[in-house]
């Protein structure tokens, strides 16, 4: 019998050679960490207060207790997303497939709808200051629709352009090949896989959501069309690991937890993605139908006089800015 410690994992794998055969064992990281996801959502929150103080200053006392509910909701999302992303969380779904799913699922679903009812871009935008902020609301609003930033804003914030990128990110991250890769070498799971499944959450919700000062960007068919198509990919994903898959997908969770055991866990992994995919997509199209049959005004959240968005595109200062 021979060992050695394999160094190409970003956490100790020991290979063990026994008669010929090779076993692998790992030791998981610690239950606290410090991870890139964890480190952006302490900066972006920053950024986000003290542009919300900067705003304040301005507002009537109505508007700031808004702006502070707001702000409660986008707070809360970041948090949960730095624990899931630096806590026990993260250590424990290395070794069971359910645990990365379920985290999975809180990522790309609930965190963004905490991000997008918190309307970030407002006291954010108050971060920058007044001259730089208005060349940057220009160039959005106002600029050539020719120009290549008017192009790339047309694009993301098309509903289709949402949900392609949406589903295309769950299913990519889903692919054996793929998360295999990802999980043995660890740092693409905190570069690409949970910013991807954020940022392309956020811009699903946003279809179905508004987010102060902004309108939901998708029609009513377009919601519906969203949440139908996402509830059908989420169910076929869920079928093709529980009920299509014979074995065992995923290299990291053979290794650590044995093939039936870990083949037992990709099942409850499908089942949970299963049941989220009702958990959500049920209250999102009672929360459609209400704003379209009963209070018949699917569009805006919008405070009158809570922002300066309007003034400043058209270069005008509002009274108190700047």
């Amino acid at each position: 019998m021979d060992g050695r410690v394999d160094g190409t994992c970003p956490h100790p794998v020991r290979v063990i050679g026994v008669s010929g055969l090779t076993f692998a064992t790992m030791t998981l990281p610690p239950a606290w960490q410090v991870t890139p996801v964890a480190v952006a959502a302490v900066v972006v929150a920053a950024i986000h207060e003290s542009g919300r103080a900067l705003l304040a200053r301005r507002q009537t006392k109505a508007h700031r207790r808004t702006t502070f509910h707001r702000a409660l909701a986008f707070y809360a999302g970041l948090l949960v997303l730095a624990l899931i992303a630096s806590g026990p969380v993260n250590r424990l779904s290395m070794a069971w497939f359910s645990i990365h799913m379920a985290g999975h699922v809180v990522e790309m679903f609930f965190v963004p709808i905490l991000l997008v009812v918190g309307a970030p871009w407002v006291p954010m935008l108050h971060a920058v200051p007044i001259e730089r902020r208005r060349r940057i609301l220009r160039a959005c609003y106002l600029g050539s629709s020719s120009s290549a930033l008017a192009r790339l804003r047309w694009l993301i914030t098309r509903p289709a352009t949402a949900v392609v990128l949406f589903n295309g990110t769950m299913v990519l991250w889903h692919i054996p090949r793929v998360y295999n890769w990802a999980s043995w070498h660890g740092w693409p799971m905190d570069w690409c896989m949970v910013p991807m499944f954020v940022a392309s959450g956020y811009l699903f919700w946003r279809v179905v959501l508004p987010s102060h000062p902004w309108p939901p960007r998708g029609s009513t068919k377009d919601q519906v069309g969203a949440i139908v198509i996402t509830a059908f990919v989420m169910l076929v994903t869920a079928i093709s690991l529980a009920v299509l898959s014979r074995t065992a997908l995923y290299s990291m969770h053979v290794t650590m937890d044995g093939t039936a055991s870990a083949l037992r866990d990709q099942r409850v992994a499908a089942g949970i993605l299963w049941v989220c995919g009702d958990f959500w997509a049920i209250p999102a199209l009672v929360l459609i139908a209400y704003r379209t049959f009963i209070r018949q005004d699917p569009a805006t959240d919008d405070v009158p006089g809570d922002d300066a968005t309007t003034s400043e595109i058209s270069g005008q200062t509002a009274p108190g800015v700047g």
